[in-house]
């Protein structure tokens, strides 16, 4: 029986599919499932806001909402699906596999879902596929969504 299911999420296209795809696996079981992001502290894929030309400018940017983070995105979709078990956790470090596969192995997941490609494209090309390496590793079950 599965009682844990972890998805690493990133607000990606596959990330999105994941986490459907978990909520419907875990739905019937009663499972609870265990959202976590992982941040990398230095991705520089990642444009900081440019510095406001002027105070009008500095007014404007600060009153505009910031954008949900992908554990807001999570949040949202599973409340909406009405999923009752649901943790969420931000990881920041340098090797989001690392962490993951970390936090599957301390949390006793029963099952890993995750996408097939996320946001990061200078990490994968840096250090290799995270899915890839988490279903290499990984000492419970994984499913690669695409």
């Amino acid at each position: 029986m599965m009682k844990k299911i972890l998805v690493p999420f990133d607000g990606s296209e596959t990330a999105l599919r994941a986490l459907d795809f978990a909520a419907g696996i875990g739905k019937p079981f009663g499972s609870e499932i265990m959202v976590v992001n992982v941040i990398v502290p230095y991705d520089y894929t990642k444009v900081p806001p440019r510095k406001p030309k002027n105070a009008i400018e500095e007014a404007k940017m600060a009153a505009k909402e910031p954008d949900p983070t992908p554990l807001d995105i999570a949040k949202g979709i599973l409340e909406k699906a009405g999923y009752p078990n649901v943790s969420f956790r931000m990881i920041v470090d340098i090797d989001p596999a690392e962490r993951i596969l970390d936090y599957a192995k301390t949390a006793e997941a029963d099952m890993i879902v995750l996408g097939n490609r996320g946001m990061g494209m200078l990490a994968e090309l840096l250090m290799g596929s995270v899915s890839m390496k988490i279903s290499q590793y990984a000492e419970c079950p994984v499913v690669i969504v695409k």
